[in-house]
């Protein structure tokens, strides 16, 4: 049933047992509520309830924490805003009734965002995620969802801790927070514990000398366990405090403290790509501290020796050959994982980047048999403008970039990335899509102190990924391609040497993506297969031209529809889960 043929009455919520329907165990979140009132499919009432808990619940969003369930070829799920005035009456008239903390703390949120009713939904919103986030700490529910309430609870209570308005709310939910914090740190739970002390940090709660002090102490125990990249989270924040404190002392501290942790993550690293990177991060990191050029230079050296000792860990995929008819079912099989690690790294293999050399001599093989190559072309973009003119050959030989073999070239790659995509990447990606919901915290731990992502980049690669896990490539390539291009530039500047161009007024420009895909270095680290169908994808103008495309607009959104879009997206997940191969073969026993 739609949401707006859905009709409702204050009297048919009446006339409901909602509190003995949801009387289960298994009614604690909103999604086992959701999955229980689906069964009462004839039921407008509890038709409209199911609906609003539908909704995804991002708590980390600072006004509405609401977002679409999906968004694909310009659809999406349902909004708040999708609500007709109507529903959103008589749930403001019912919704206080229900028992179920859960259920009344999503409904009194999505009236509050809605502007339906006024600032007392606020308030019960903030109470009944608290009660509900209670429950759940006492539950063996994930310690996840409690603190999606609390942060929540948090987020709304902060509006109204003026003095003249509700500062009772902000100090209840504190105190909850507080006492979350002191049972997760006795119960060494390492990664609820800093997140509950971030927002500590981010909201004001106890002084910035407290903080400083907890986030050290949480930092130095996960160093002393193993968890350096857990250590490294805490004393980033603790950068931030020290800086709010304005105490040079303590930021300097942290920053050596910093470095030293990524010197030790390397050191325990048999994979020179990663140890390099997480070196380069040390160097970053002590760079911020007087009088540390001797060992930024030591640790340079040893960069450099990892750096060449380095195995190129891209080329080292090999998917087993299909027939065409046998791809779905294939990709389908394929992303059958554990958990959710083990399932994004099946994905990230499900296909592999096109033999461009293999390739080329399949073309040279077909050529006689054909006479096109007799023929010259142009090819023209969405516009009728041509974008590349390609003269005709005096014979089916070998030739540069732009002659008939590489048109040829080109046309069978489009073919391989169509027959990808769309046997493999979407069908496995549809199969991932019925099983998980990937969240902003499930990417990010594989972009954090990545090699091939600078500090403070991470964001877009994450956003940029999500994006693709949703369908909407538009966004990911608007994200990822511009992100795609630094991180090549900073694979260079792993290797010694400044991707920029000096000119004669002392003026310096940074080197573009077409002299980086030429780099030796990033040929050597990538792969040539990687890098070639890199420069293809994004700059070939026979192909597609993506990058131009995107960075000046020609392009319309529906050529985001398309396969290039989706495989290029797909590519770059490629390259974040590779240097992590080595670790998920070992950890699930995999061939890869």
């Amino acid at each position: 049933m739609r949401l707006e043929e859905i009709e409702v009455s204050l009297d048919g919520f009446e006339h409901l047992d909602l509190n003995k329907i949801l009387s289960g165990t298994n009614c604690g979140l909103f999604t086992e509520i959701e999955m229980t009132l689906a069964a009462y499919e004839e039921n407008p009432e509890l038709c409209l309830l199911r609906v609003a808990c539908s909704i995804y619940f991002d708590s980390s969003l600072p006004q509405s924490p609401f977002k679409p369930k999906f968004v694909f070829e310009g659809r999406r799920g349902i909004l708040p805003e999708d609500f007709r005035e109507e529903q959103l009456q008589i749930l403001n008239e019912y919704y206080i009734k229900i028992e179920n903390a859960e259920l009344r703390a999503r409904l009194a949120d999505i009236l509050w965002v809605t502007k339906t009713g006024g600032v007392t939904n606020a308030y019960v919103a903030i109470d009944s995620y608290l009660e509900s986030a209670k429950k759940l700490a006492s539950s063996s529910e994930s310690c996840g969802y409690t603190f999606q309430r609390i942060e929540r609870a948090l987020r709304l209570s902060n509006m109204f801790r003026r003095e003249k308005q509700r500062p009772d709310l902000f100090n209840k939910v504190s105190e909850l927070l507080l006492h979350e914090f002191e049972l997760s740190k006795a119960g060494g739970n390492f990664y609820y514990t800093l997140k509950l002390l971030a927002l500590c940090n981010n909201f004001g709660i106890n002084s910035d000398e407290w903080n400083y002090e907890q986030l050290i102490l949480l930092a130095e125990f996960a160093e002393k366990a193993g968890g350096f990249d857990g250590a490294i989270s805490a004393y980033e924040i603790a950068i931030d405090v020290s800086l709010s404190l304005r105490d040079k002392e303590k930021e300097n501290s942290c920053w050596k403290a910093l470095s030293d942790c990524h010197v030790k993550y390397a050191k325990n690293e048999q994979t020179g790509l990663i140890t390099s990177g997480r070196l380069l991060k040390a160097i970053d990191a002590l760079a911020k501290v007087p009088g540390t050029k001797k060992q930024r230079l030591e640790l340079y050296e040893e960069m450099r020796e990892h750096q060449v000792e380095s195995l190129n860990h891209l080329g080292r995929y090999i998917s087993e050959e299909q027939d065409i008819s046998k791809l779905v079912e294939y990709a389908v099989e394929r992303v059958q994982g554990v958990d959710f690690q083990d399932i994004i790294f099946r994905f990230a293999t499900v296909s592999q980047p096109v033999d461009l050399v293999r390739l080329k001599d399949e073309t040279l093989t077909r050529m006689p048999s054909s006479f096109t190559w007799m023929f010259g072309s142009k090819h023209l973009d969405h516009q009728g403008m041509t974008t590349a003119v390609v003269a005709g050959g005096e014979g089916p030989g070998e030739d540069d970039v732009g002659g008939k073999c590489w048109e040829e070239m080109m046309k069978n790659l489009q073919i391989h990335h169509q027959l990808s995509v769309e046997g493999e990447i979407i069908p496995a990606l549809n199969e991932i899509n019925k099983k998980l919901y990937i969240t902003h915290s499930g990417i990010e731990c594989f972009c954090n102190n990545h090699p091939f992502i600078p500090d403070g980049h991470q964001e877009f690669f994450i956003k940029g990924l999500l994006a693709g896990f949703e369908k909407d490539f538009l966004t990911a390539c608007h994200l990822l391609i511009p992100q795609v291009e630094n991180s090549l530039r900073y694979l260079v500047r792993q290797s010694g040497e400044e991707p920029s161009t000096l000119h004669g007024d002392g003026s310096q420009e940074r080197d573009g993506i077409k002299a980086m895909l030429n780099h030796s270095f990033i040929i050597e680290r990538l792969g040539v297969n990687l890098t070639s169908e890199l420069k293809i994808i994004l700059l070939d103008k026979i192909y597609g031209d993506l990058r131009n495309q995107m960075s000046h607009g020609y392009a319309p959104s529906s050529s985001y529809r398309g396969f290039s879009a989706a495989y290029f997206w797909w590519l770059v997940l490629f390259i974040i889960m590779a240097p992590y191969s080595s670790s998920w073969k070992e950890k699930y026993n995999t061939e890869g």
